[in-house]
């Protein structure tokens, strides 16, 4: 069974999404897309609390602008070295 990596972003522009509004600066979580099973994709709060499910479209669309990826995630540089 393959873990998924989850990566931190920073949101660049506010949205909602979810009956919850993510606000500039702030830190979401969002596990990487299952390419064998096609399940969805999960993000998760600043708190690491399970906020949503997302397509890989939705997800797509939200890095077109509204999030980018935290050049300062420790968790995953730490992996590749």
């Amino acid at each position: 069974m393959h873990i998924r990596t989850i990566h931190k972003y920073k949101v660049i522009k506010r949205f909602s999404f979810c009956k919850k509004m993510y606000d500039i600066a702030e830190t979401i979580y969002i596990q990487e897309k299952d390419l064998t099973h096609a399940n969805p994709q999960k993000v998760f709060g600043q708190e690491k609390e399970h906020l949503t499910d997302i397509s890989s479209e939705v997800y797509e669309s939200l890095c077109k602008g509204f999030i980018i990826k935290d050049d300062n995630d420790s968790i995953n540089q730490n992996k590749s070295q």
